[in-house]
Order: C-alpha cells, then sequence, then structure tokens
C-alpha cells in the first residue's frame, strides 16, 4: 500500500477509479468506487480481450455492437413497463369516466373552463356532426365531452362580445346593465384613461364563486377576480408598461401557494425543462421577464389545476380561462394553422386535468363545462370615428394623455368591432350621432345603432347610442387622420351579438357527473350557464337573473341553500357603490351632465 498500489478494499478519495466500461454511458456509478484490480468489477470472461481496446482490458470502452446488444434489452424493459403503466392508466380513466356518465347523483366539482374564441366547429366533425372517436377534429378531448355528453351548437355572447362582459355573465347569470362589467374597458371621469374591469368590486350581483364560497373555490385568469373572496386565485390583472415581471406582480394579488408552483413552473420553463430547450435559443439564456408567453401561461394553470387536484384539499368550482388562441385570433387571424395550433394545445391541457383528476381518483365525480367567451370575425381595415368627432370640435386633444384626449364633450370608445358614444349632455350627444352617421355614409365601414336597441339587449346604460363595425371592419379610438386604415390585427371580437346572431355564437360541451348524455342543444343564452352551474351544485345567485337553468341537459340538480346576508359592502348608497361610478366616470341614469 505504501507504494500508492490500492488493495481491493482501497475506498481512499485519492484512489478514486472510473466505473467499468460496459456501465458507462448506462448506468455510471458512483465516484466512490475505485478502478483498482476489483474482482467484483472484472468484466465477464466473454468481454475480456475481445470488446475492450487498449493495452489494458478494463481501460478501454465497450465496442458499439455489444453496447446495443447490452442496452436494447433494458430499453424493450423500460418499454414494456412504461406501456404497462400507461395501459393502466387509461383503464382507471375508462372506469372513472364509465361512472361519471352512469351513477346518478350531482357532481362534488364543476370544472368551468373558458377558451377564447372557441365555436363549435372547432370540436365537431366537417359537416358540424358530434365527431366519431376515429374521426380526426381539432379538439379531440373536447369532442369526446360532445360525443358522450352535452353539446351546445350557439351560445350566445352579451353585448358586446368582449372578454370581460362574457365572462361577468357567466358567473352571474346576468347581462352588463345588470352585473356593471359593461365592456373589457372603463372610461374614467374626465376621459382621459381607461380603467380595465379587474377589480371584483366593480362586479355587481352574486358571482358564482360567492355562492359556493363555503365549497372552496379555484380562479385561474378569470377576469375581475382581483380582490376577490377566493381561496385559490390567479387573477386576470397583469403588469403594465412598468417592467414588472408577472411574478412579481402577483405577489400580494394572488394566493401565495399557487405563486410559489408558479415560480417553480417558471424555472423549469426558462431552464429548457419543458420540450427540451423551451426559453433558450442557441445557448443564450432567456429573460425571466418573459415569462410567460400565452402558451406558457395557459399550461402552467394545467399544471397548477393538476398540483392542486393532488393536494388533499377539494374546492367544488374550478373557474379556469385559457387565452392563447385570442393572442393567435388577433396575430394570424380566423381558421389559420396558428389558432388550430393552439386550439389543440388548449385541448391537451384539458385533457390533461382530466387525467390528473383520474389518477387523482376524483374524475368520477366531476363534471366539466367548457365555453367560448367571444367570436374573432376576420378584419382588413380599421376605421376611427374619433377623428370625425375631432373635427366636429367635440374632442379637444392632447398627446400627453394616455388617451391622447385633453376634453371632450361626445366621445366613441371602441369594444374591438362596435363601440359606445358617450356624451356630456342630451344636445352634444344628438349632434355627435348627426356627425358619425355622415362618416358612416361616407366610409361605408360602420352603421349607427340606437340606444333602444342597446337597451334591449343589456348592453351599457350610460350610452347615447352605439356604433357597429361593417365586416371587415374594426373600430379603433385613433384621433388623427386618415378615418380609415389598414387593421392592425387580422380578426376581432366586441361585435353586438344581436346584429350577427348567426355568427357571434360560440360553442359549449358540458361531460361529467349529472350531465346528460348525448344531448344537442341548438342555442342557449350565455347568461343561461352561471344559473345551471348552480343548479348542478346546489347554489343561491340573485333572486332575479336574466337567464335560466337549462334543467334539460342535467341528471341532477340540487336545491339552493336558503336565502342569506348580501356580500359586504354591497348595497344601494354604499362605498363600493360610490367608487364604482367614480372610476367609470358614468353619468347618473336619467340625468345630463
Amino acid at each position: 500500500m505504501g507504494s500508492g498500489t490500492a488493495g481491493p478494499g482501497d475506498r481512499r478519495p485519492g484512489n478514486a477509479i472510473r466505473a467499468p466500461a460496459y456501465a458507462e454511458g448506462i448506468n455510471p456509478v458512483p465516484p466512490r468506487l475505485s478502478s483498482q484490480a476489483d474482482p467484483i468489477f472484472a468484466p465477464p470472461p466473454y468481454v475480456r480481450g475481445t470488446a475492450w481496446r487498449g493495452s489494458d482490458p478494463r481501460s478501454g470502452k465497450l465496442s458499439k455492437s455489444l453496447a446495443f446488444i447490452l442496452l436494447v434489452p433494458a430499453a424493450l424493459a423500460s418499454l414494456s413497463c412504461a406501456t404497462r403503466a400507461l395501459d393502466e392508466q387509461a383503464a382507471v380513466r375508462d372506469q372513472a369516466h364509465r361512472i361519471a356518465l352512469a351513477e346518478r347523483g350531482a357532481p362534488h366539482r364543476v370544472f368551468l373552463i373558458t377558451v377564447a374564441g372557441l365555436r363549435s366547429d372547432d370540436f365537431l366533425d366537417a359537416w358540424g356532426h358530434v365527431a366519431d372517436s376515429g374521426v380526426r377534429v381539432r379538439m379531440p378531448v373536447l369532442a369526446r365531452f360532445a360525443r358522450e355528453g352535452v353539446v351546445a351548437e350557439r351560445v350566445h355572447p352579451p353585448s358586446p362580445g368582449t372578454t370581460y362582459a362574457s365572462h361577468a355573465t357567466l358567473v352571474t347569470g346576468r347581462l352588463p346593465t345588470h352585473h356593471g362589467i359593461i365592456s373589457d374597458r372603463a372610461l374614467d371621469k374626465e376621459g382621459k384613461r381607461t380603467l380595465p374591469f379587474w377589480d371584483s368590486r366593480l362586479l355587481l350581483g352574486t358571482s358564482l364563486w360567492d355562492a359556493a364560497i363555503g365549497r372552496g373555490v379555484v380562479a385561474l385568469g378569470w377576469p375581475s377576480t382581483t380582490g376577490a373572496r377566493i381561496e385559490w386565485l390567479i387573477p386576470d390583472a397583469r403588469p403594465v408598461g412598468s417592467g414588472q415581471s408577472w411574478l412579481a406582480f402577483l405577489r400580494n394579488r394572488a394566493s401565495p401557494f399557487l405563486v410559489r408552483e408558479l415560480e417553480s413552473i417558471a424555472e423549469r420553463d426558462l431552464s429548457g425543462g419543458r420540450n427540451g430547450a423551451a426559453g433558450q435559443s442557441m445557448g443564450k439564456a432567456r429573460d425571466p421577464a418573459s415569462w410567460p408567453t400565452p402558451a406558457e401561461k395557459d399550461a402552467a394553470f394545467a399544471e397548477l389545476a393538476c398540483r392542486l387536484v393532488a393536494t388533499e384539499r377539494d374546492p367544488g368550482l374550478w373557474l379556469i380561462r385559457f387565452d392563447q388562441t385570442a393572442a393567435r385570433q388577433r396575430s394570424a387571424g380566423s381558421g389559420t394553422v396558428e389558432v388550430d395550433r393552439a386550439l389543440a394545445r388548449v385541448d391537451a391541457a384539458i385533457g390533461h386535468i382530466e387525467a390528473c383528476l383520474a389518477a387523482a381518483g376524483r374524475l368520477a365525480d366531476t363534471a366539466f363545462f367548457v365555453v367560448g367567451d367571444v367570436t374573432y370575425q376576420p378584419v382588413h381595415t380599421r376605421v376611427d370615428p374619433n377623428v370625425a368627432l375631432v373635427r366636429a370640435g367635440l374632442i379637444g386633444r392632447d398627446p400627453r394623455s394616455a388617451t391622447g384626449v385633453r376634453s371632450w364633450l361626445a366621445l366613441a370608445r371602441s369594444n374591438g368591432r362596435s363601440a359606445y358614444v358617450y356624451a356630456r349632455d342630451a344636445e352634444h350627444a344628438l349632434e355627435a350621432r348627426q356627425v358619425l352617421e355622415q362618416e358612416a355614409r361616407r366610409t361605408g365601414a360602420f352603421e349607427v345603432v340606437p340606444a333602444a336597441d342597446l337597451a334591449k339587449t343589456g348592453a351599457d346604460p350610460q350610452a347615447w347610442f352605439g356604433l357597429a363595425a361593417r365586416p371587415g371592419f374594426v373600430i379603433g379610438d385613433g384621433l388623427v387622420r386618415p378615418v380609415l386604415r389598414p387593421s392592425e390585427v387580422r380578426a376581432s371580437a366586441g361585435a353586438l351579438p344581436f346584429l350577427e346572431p348567426a355568427g357571434s355564437g360560440v360553442g359549449l360541451a358540458a361531460w361529467g357527473r349529472g350531465i346528460r348524455s348525448q344531448v344537442r342543444v341548438p342555442e342557449l343564452g350565455m347568461a343561461d350557464v352561471a344559473p345551471t352551474v348552480a343548479a348542478l351544485l346546489g347554489l343561491r345567485l340573485d333572486r332575479e337573473l336574466d337567464g335560466k337553468p337549462i334543467l334539460g341537459i342535467l341528471r341532477a340538480a340540487v336545491p339552493p341553500p336558503p336565502p342569506g346576508p348580501k356580500r359586504l359592502g354591497v348595497g344601494n348608497e354604499g362605498d363600493v357603490d360610490r367608487a364604482i361610478r367614480d372610476l367609470r366616470g358614468a353619468r347618473p341614469r336619467g340625468s345630463d351632465r
């Protein structure tokens, strides 16, 4: 030993040796093992003198042919084990499917999932039929939901067909004139900035998450949930122009547990842990502030849902919004390959959640409602009706303000393919209407919609009248000429559904415990979804709703509990109502300013 030659039992650090060559690259041996003449690591007799290269048989490397011979059985064994595991998972999932569709009674939990721009065409076959299991469709998971459960061909959004108004209707069963979320943005008192409807206090009436507070609620990316009393919450709010990352923005607005889980998912994505080198390109590190992309956010929400399912907590109401399709609709346009790929990713995310529920033994008493929020229509030209109002002296410009507006007597505010027109008083409203009717005739890009028509559909009661874009046009908020210019987006939502009833409907698929099988609904209102979910879970919403439960699609309905107290701070003259009026800058109904 004194000469430095180590014996078989010598395991000193200075005598660290490499693993035998036949193990290299397959099952590396811990570095504490030594490469000296140790009988247990000697190559087998049939290897000596043939596969080992060099003067020392154990210092060479295994020949390619012998490595292949040794590696193939191990790979086949691993593949066999993986196949058996997948078969077992599929068997568990199939059994849960059968139980969910056959057992009586209401579900323990309901998933209400929205997919931006989802239409029934996206999960039905080319002829509009429910697709068989072997038929190729864009969204095979939703196709199976439709085949085994309920499909609604057209669900009509409220007016206007915008994201926030639709989501508020989905959880309250009320139209914008009653729940208060009249569009995606509200105009402040001076018209110099727009306010997104992020704050849950701006939502009037009882929502599903209020009604289900005793059963546990999860909300991931659901609009108008910032500050809501939801146990597991990732709100839809996001940093604007501050350079702050999404995760940093969420830390004091979301549930701590979910933020920690998001941080771990972000670390994995940024390091290339998902699908190889995602988040890195040619060895360059990715900026953490760039996470997540819309697709990454949707995948993260699905992963969050799975991690919650794996815990002991078992919320009764899950609200999830997948919106990567919205970005693709705007950038690439409707009916494109990019949109189809985004729909496929969303479908896979829903399937992932379903598989996690099955693995946790919770799928059999779960119901799914998957519904679109708005429809996107192709556009090519943007029209800015405010340019005409500037020319008429009804808007004063100020480039320093966020909206470019210094002062206004009448102002159009875009919803996408429609707009609301506000005025300080009746005199200026009439003048604005005359100016815009003339501009509509000159450009052929939009039409004026009377206030009476808006009122019938529950639109913003503070608007004096509305504008509806012609096919191919989108309405902008620009103040500078020209009035017409090429559109920056390829597709836009925000139409007035009552003017386009055939083309404005979104799709819905419902499946699971308490849902009837093989039912097709030609059309229904989006305000009907919340009462239907409430009937399935036994929740109490407001007494006066604009929608009704669709009992014909349910196998079970639970009576609601007795009436309870109103939400804290909500009343006819409460502070919340005053804050809402101040934030919106709306004129009190029935009065002029």
